[in-house]
């Protein structure tokens, strides 16, 4: 069966023992809590890590207005934006501004995380790490239970762990910097906790 919207929602009331839902504009408390918190859950996870199912690459496109001091360039940041992965160029200083991105030269080109809203496209370990991240969110709310979303908390980054490091193994190490092999020399980091760091601090 095809991963939906209320699949996902109906896995996180699940775990929390609430009653599912059929729709998601049905009038219950389940169903009103799910989709206010829904979105906001999904993209703060996914800008957690470098997801494969949410990564696009793109040339970006001048404004045409020039900064007021210091950078030359500003270019407007896609309307799917959620953060930065890499720049294709790993030496240009750069800094993102609301939905602008200033730096210098007439073009920038990137690798981003993006707002990706087709749940079929999710890897499922991914979709069990955003089942348990939003009934850790939905917790207070339905149940107003502190043991619960202590359980939740806990569940979630154990699921979290293994799914970013399966994702963090699918394909050839790309653009890795210095860091990474003096890292990997003095302290026996792995790509994966290399990554995970990298991206989330």
């Amino acid at each position: 069966m095809a991963t939906t919207k209320i699949n996902i929602i109906n896995r996180a009331l699940g775990l929390l023992g609430a009653e599912f839902i059929t729709t998601l504009t049905e009038d219950t408390k389940a169903a009103r809590f799910s989709n206010e918190l829904f979105d906001d859950t999904r993209d703060s996870l996914f800008r957690m890590h470098p997801w494969n199912c949410c990564i696009k690459r793109a040339a970006l496109s001048l404004t045409g207005t020039t900064p007021a001091f210091y950078f030359t360039a500003e270019f407007q940041l896609p309307a799917d934006w959620l953060r930065m992965v890499r720049p294709e160029d790993d030496g240009l200083e750069y800094k993102i501004e609301g939905d602008k991105l200033l730096t210098e030269g007439d073009t920038f080109r990137c690798t981003y995380v993006f707002k990706n809203t087709v749940v079929t496209t999710y890897d499922p370990l991914l979709v069990d790490v955003l089942a348990v991240k939003l009934a850790a969110n939905l917790t207070m709310p339905l149940l107003q239970d502190l043991r619960t979303l202590d359980a939740m908390n806990n569940l979630y980054m154990q699921k979290l762990g293994v799914a970013r490091s399966a994702d963090a193994m699918e394909g050839t190490p790309e653009g890795l910097d210095a860091d990474f092999w003096i890292e990997s020399r003095v302290s026996g980091t792995n790509l994966s906790d290399y990554r995970w760091n990298k991206y989330t601090t």
